[in-house]
């Protein structure tokens, strides 16, 4: 099967300047990953700058939208681990050029998506009400974030595909077109988002309709390109319908995934819920901002580790260990680099970046968002550390790690010591957070490091013919 093996996985089984591979394939990645990034901050910009309504009302309105992000979240980690799992089990069937079998799970994968989508829809539709209340929303925060929970449901199964999509692709060394489909929706979205908002002055409504047809509106090209691409595996229908025992076999794939982003998530919509409740929506508004100057620095970290895993678990299906380690050493060194210079150009220009999101009306938000971004991003070399020891627990299929170093760090570390610190020094105030943070950043690492020892770089797939995974 060499010559249906394309360029991009010759490169990833074979080439001689792996780095430089890797940086290659993870650009599209990256300029994919900061233009959603700018896209995740168009709500806030536009819903900050509505006219006619006060401060407060504002306020709760921009809370409302950070309050949806932490559960939209939770409520993607399925589609993330399916999509860890997706790229997992693809390359590694790849490598061991085995496109047959690449061909059938990715349509058992793409299948549960869909399945998962729905469900998901469902769940959000009916109660919404009960888990924004959960989560400390009162008054207009409630109101504004019934409105936007309800109306962005209804784009879960498109956003959940292109997640397994997306990984499906990537598994096969193919960037560029899930790059410029999501690109595409990122544009679509801004420009209705300006026109629902600043034009027809839609507010919250507005932003979170332009953000469902942005996130919809390419979803039928991504579905044409499983079916006919010429440069990459084309799927069947028959792929897509689901097997019992193939849905064991994705299992251990997908659910460390999984439960390893939905325990990270839950933890992270607790740590913002006690936030809002305690601090108050202003300070609730600093933390959103903040995390959002973090995440788009990390947005490099994210692509070159996403491309690591994909060279990683491919090169385990090739029976190359010693590469595939290789991989693992290159993308660390190039991410920690990355990120160093990053934070000392992001510190110097952190104010800027906050008025330049949140404008200058509120002295009080931009006052506590340049503070909590400085802490916030002075431990972010550790974190490019720490994630790229997700890439290999990930790419070689061993998700399990991944789970036990995430939960390690958010439900071991940082929330008892968030609340401890609040308890035992309530005079620390909303600096409890980022003090939590820090340290449990720092000790994690070490952890990762020790179940890094423990990992096994050997195929995971299971390689053995099954007649009912034969596409005809």
């Amino acid at each position: 099967m060499e010559q249906g093996i394309s360029k991009n996985t010759q490169r990833m089984l074979n080439g001689k300047h792996i780095w430089l591979y890797m940086l290659l394939l993870s650009l599209p990645i990256l300029i994919n990953n900061l233009i959603k990034s700018f896209n995740g901050m168009v709500d806030i910009y536009f819903i900050a700058r509505i006219k006619d309504v006060s401060t407060e009302t504002i306020d709760s309105a921009i809370a409302a939208l950070n309050i949806h992000e932490s559960f939209n979240n939770l409520i993607l980690a399925i589609g993330v681990g399916l999509s860890i799992a997706a790229m997992a089990i693809v390359s590694q069937y790849v490598g061991a050029k085995r496109e047959d079998k690449a061909k059938f799970y990715a349509g058992q994968l793409l299948t549960i998506a869909l399945i998962v989508g729905i469900a998901l829809t469902l769940v959000i539709l009916g109660f919404s009400w009960f888990f924004i209340d959960l989560l400390g929303a009162k008054g207009q925060t409630f109101n504004f974030a019934l409105e936007y929970f309800n109306i962005r449901s209804l784009e879960l199964v498109g956003v959940i595909f292109f997640l397994v999509y997306q990984a499906i692709r990537q598994a096969q060394g193919s960037t560029i077109t899930p790059t410029l489909l999501n690109i595409g929706g990122i544009l679509v979205n801004i420009g209705f988002t300006w026109y629902f908002v600043e034009v027809l002055n839609l507010g919250v409504a507005g932003s979170a309709w332009a953000t469902l047809i942005g996130n919809l509106i390419f979803v039928p090209l991504m579905i044409l390109d499983l079916f006919i691409s010429r440069r990459y595996m084309r799927l069947k229908l028959s792929a897509f319908v689901p097997k019992k025992k193939t849905l064991k076999e994705i299992w251990p794939f997908a659910y460390p995934a999984t439960v390893s982003h939905s325990v990270t998530f839950l933890g992270f919509l607790i740590i913002n819920s006690f936030v809002l409740s305690q601090f108050g929506d202003v300070i609730s508004a600093s933390f959103s901002t903040g995390n959002k100057l973090s995440n788009l620095l990390m947005n490099p970290i994210y692509a070159i580790t996403t491309i690591g895993a994909v060279f990683i678990g491919a090169n385990i299906g090739n029976r190359q260990p010693e590469r595939a380690l290789k991989v693992y050493k290159q993308s660390g060194r190039m991410t920690f680099t990355i990120t160093v210079v990053a934070i000392l150009v992001a510190i110097l220009f952190r104010k800027e970046f906050v008025t330049l999101l949140v404008g200058t009306q509120n002295e009080r938000l931009i006052e506590v968002s340049v503070e909590y971004t400085l802490w916030l991003l002075l431990t972010q070399p550790v974190m490019s550390i720490f994630q790229n020891y997700m890439a290999i627990f990930n790419g070689s299929g061993q998700s399990k790690l991944g789970l036990k170093a995430q939960s390690f760090r958010l439900w071991g570390l940082r929330i008892p010591l968030l609340f401890g610190l609040w308890f035992l020094f309530p005079e620390m105030k909303y600096s409890v957070v980022w003090t939590a943070m820090n340290i449990s950043n720092v000790i994690a690492l070490f952890h990762a490091h020790y179940l890094r020892k423990n990992i096994e770089l050997d195929i995971k797939v299971n390689l053995e013919d099954d007649e009912s995974e034969v596409l005809v």
